[in-house]
C-alpha cells in the first residue's frame, strides 16, 4: 500500500513543480479587440461597434473567470497533496 502511494505521489508531484502560476496571467490572446473608428459614418456602425466592445468585455470576463477557477483548483490540489503527504509521514 505505502509503496503505491510512493509510486503515485512520485508520479504527480513533479507535474506540480514544473507548472508555472504566473502563466495564467497571460494576456486574453484569443478574445477580438474591436478597433474603434474615427468618425461613426452610420448609426448602424457605432451601434455594431458597442456590441463588439460588449462582446469583448463578455469574453475577458469569462477567461478571467475560468483562470481564477484554474488558481483556486490548484491550491485545493496542494492542500490535498500536502494532506496526503502529511498523513503518509506520520504513518
Amino acid at each position: 500500500m505505502k509503496m503505491g502511494l510512493i509510486f503515485l505521489l512520485c508520479l504527480f508531484l513533479p507535474g506540480l513543480a514544473i507548472s508555472n502560476p504566473t502563466k495564467t496571467e497571460q494576456s486574453v490572446d484569443y478574445c477580438y479587440k474591436p478597433n474603434k473608428p474615427l468618425l461613426f459614418s452610420k448609426q448602424q456602425y457605432k451601434q455594431r461597434y458597442e456590441q463588439d466592445l460588449q462582446e469583448y468585455q463578455r469574453c475577458v470576463k469569462s477567461f478571467k473567470e475560468v483562470h481564477d477557477n484554474i488558481s483556486n483548483m490548484r491550491r485545493e490540489s496542494e492542500k490535498n497533496s500536502d494532506k496526503i503527504m502529511n498523513n503518509f509521514v506520520n504513518q
